[in-house]
């Protein structure tokens, strides 16, 4: 159980870094989920998100949920990947 909600844990940093970066550069959130929080401010918003996405998966944790958590963790790992290939583009 640990090891699953740590990478979930580590995951959402990465994406967290990797948005604002991007974010920064010029580029757009195309979450409409996360771009709901956006109101609150571009870093703001993003925290607000991830809170809520930690909240969520510590619920399925705790609740011995783990295949939700394996799926997340695939599928924000191929987040992370995407915005690094965006601040890539972006960069100078």
């Amino acid at each position: 159980m640990t090891n699953v909600l740590l990478l979930f844990f580590f995951l959402q940093a990465a994406d967290l870094a990797t948005t604002a970066v991007a974010l920064n550069l010029g580029g757009v959130e195309n979450n409409p989920l996360v771009r709901a929080f956006m109101w609150m401010g571009p870093l703001v918003g993003l925290i607000t998100a991830k809170i809520v996405v930690l909240l969520v998966a510590t619920a399925c944790a705790v609740s011995r949920k783990y295949r939700p958590l394996h799926c997340a963790n695939a599928a924000f790992a191929g987040i992370v990947v995407w915005n690094l290939t965006v601040i890539a583009r972006l960069m100078p």
